[in-house]
């Protein structure tokens, strides 16, 4: 018999998992904290109005959660998953916080006898409801090999990375490279269009060279025409940029490409972005290049 699952956090991503394991064979149980996101679901998805609940009636918690706070919230708060987990349970957390955050729970879940696996995960909603994500494990390698195949629902590759922390720093120095790329395509698309030179011809070039990418293909035709539909929030982006400046704060780490990443993605998300994909970046070079009202 499949397990059980408690999913705690239905967001975007929260939800595309939960579908995704349903339509896998999965029985599947649901809380989010804000209930009106999950009112699209709730005919597919047992939601259900307490952690407690969640934690009783299933046999794995899988957490999606936006950042550290959130993610402690939920797990070590008051009424969170460690007041109410048994021993021996797993949770498998695909959170993208920072190594320091998911070293605390684990510390504080140690006295409870629970488990904990981070598990970042690269790839938006729409790879999630395909099983073709990419996932980063960090934790317990013998824990890891027994929720594998649970795992290998939600991920067309996985990777393990070793100890709590590893996965998660893999993640955010991914999303670092990420950043930077949709800057420099923005910032390359600001200049020629600048100079007056036709910008589809710089998202071509991209695609015609040994530099063209997923996002090149994809998202480079969808900023000519200024469709910023979010598969991963802006607002997002810089709260990942925030996390890498906290532990290369803490383990005085020089990256001055990130520095500059992080003035400009919190500029745009003072600037109303937001809420807009991360490709949006374009739209705030295009503002203050006076280049669009």
């Amino acid at each position: 018999m499949k397990l059980k699952l408690g999913f705690v956090g239905l967001g975007k991503m929260g939800q595309a998992l939960a579908l995704r394991a349903i339509q896998s064979g999965y029985t599947v149980y649901g809380y989010n904290r804000t209930k009106s996101k999950v009112d699209s679901i709730r005919d597919r998805v047992e939601i259900l109005p307490s952690i407690s609940d969640v934690v009783e009636k299933s046999d794995v918690l899988l957490v999606a959660v936006t950042d550290d706070e959130a993610d402690e919230d939920v797990i070590l708060g008051n009424h969170g998953i460690s007041d109410y987990i048994r021993p021996n349970k797993m949770i498998i957390d695909f959170s993208t916080i920072s190594p320091i955050m998911s070293k605390y729970i684990n510390e504080k879940l140690k006295r409870k006898n629970a488990y904990r696996l981070e598990v970042p995960l690269i790839g938006g909603p729409d790879k999630a409801l395909r099983g073709e994500l990419i996932a980063l494990i960090g934790g317990d390698r013998s824990k890891y090999e027994e929720m594998s195949d649970l795992i290998k629902t939600f991920a067309i590759r996985t990777i393990y990375a070793g100890d709590i922390g590893d996965a998660l720093s893999l993640k955010l120095a991914f999303n670092l490279l990420v950043a930077g790329y949709a800057e420099l395509i923005a910032e390359g698309l600001a200049f020629v269009q600048k100079m007056k030179v036709d910008p589809r011809l710089f998202v071509y070039l991209i695609n015609a060279s040994g530099y063209k990418t997923e996002f090149s293909e994809i998202k480079g035709q969808k900023m000519l025409v200024s469709n910023y539909e979010p598969t991963f929030y802006l607002k997002h982006m810089k709260k990942d940029l925030g996390l890498i400046s906290k532990v290369a704060d803490k383990y005085n780490i020089y990256l001055p490409v990130h520095s500059a990443l992080w003035s400009t993605y919190t500029a745009a998300t003072e600037y109303g972005l937001a809420e807009e994909d991360y490709s949006a970046i374009l739209e705030y070079l295009l503002k203050i290049n006076k280049l669009k009202e």
